[in-house]
């Protein structure tokens, strides 16, 4: 019998394949464009009309749901669950035409991440989590272990771009790149979350990100058996934060970045 949880995420990952399918469309086309909060932040008329396709399943499927996204803000429904929608998580990537961005629905029910699901419509590539399971493409995730760990790769879009990085941020960044066998800037924190989940990626850090970009990827890390953390935790809806994702044989290095994100107060950045 399927289980509420994964007949919701059921149709999240559908809406967000038939999202996918405009997005791939208009990729490397004419698109329009404005200018948020800083450069490298920009919004689509592809990301506004995504989130719109996004909302209508979402709503038809949990009419009494409220959808908190990127694009469009919080609409507001009577009760659980609670939908974070990020119609495209690496915007700018899919602006400059790099292939490297997705969709990403995170599901909240009383408080607690409960599942979500990241595509990938460049190259088809769907995760789910649900009920604490995971899975690509419908072929479930193993669950990480913790035995032998190499040096790790890291994801980490740390510092940002905008202005000169802070020294903490630095020597962050300075120690990552001492402890792991590499590091890689992508642009996308879902889809870093999601690579950590699958294998890809040992470790995974931001510290410029709102709940919509984290939850789906933090459900997929989660039922892996990595581990998590954000500060502050859970992310604030409508407030930037930071966050470290990792797999089991990471979690003495997951948990120091942690604390370093925390000590620094890089959530306050609004």
């Amino acid at each position: 019998m399927t289980s509420t949880v994964q007949h919701l995420i059921d149709v999240a990952a559908q809406s967000a394949v038939d999202a996918g399918r405009q997005i791939r469309h208009r990729f490397r086309g004419p698109i329009g464009t404005s200018t948020k909060q800083a450069a490298h932040d920009v919004v689509t008329t592809v990301d506004l009309a995504a989130e719109e396709l996004i909302r209508a399943a979402l709503h038809g499927a949990a009419p009494h749901s409220s959808v908190v996204g990127e694009e469009g803000g919080a609409t507001i429904g009577a009760g659980d669950p609670v939908w974070l929608v990020d119609p495209i998580d690496g915007t700018y990537n899919f602006v400059r035409g790099i292939p490297f961005f997705c969709v990403s629905i995170g599901l909240r029910i009383a408080g607690r991440t409960v599942g979500g699901c990241v595509y990938d419509p460049i190259h088809e590539e769907l995760f789910t989590a649900a009920d604490g399971r995971a899975w690509l493409n419908g072929t479930p995730l193993p669950t990480r272990t913790s035995e032998s760990p190499v040096p790790p790769l890291v994801l980490c879009d740390i510092p940002n771009a905008g202005g000169p990085p802070a020294a903490a941020e630095t020597d962050l960044l300075a120690a990552l790149l001492t402890a792991a066998a590499d590091v890689r800037r992508l642009g996308s924190s879902a889809l870093a979350l999601a690579y950590v989940a699958a294998g890809r990626a040992d470790l995974a850090a931001n510290a410029d990100v709102y709940d919509w970009d984290t939850a789906a990827g933090r459900a997929l890390v989660t039922a892996t058996g990595g581990g998590y953390l954000s500060h502050p935790d859970p992310l604030p809806t409508l407030r930037r934060g930071s966050f470290v994702a990792w797999a089991p044989a990471y979690e003495a290095l997951g948990r120091s970045v942690g604390e370093v994100l925390h000590r620094d107060h890089f959530e306050e950045t609004v």
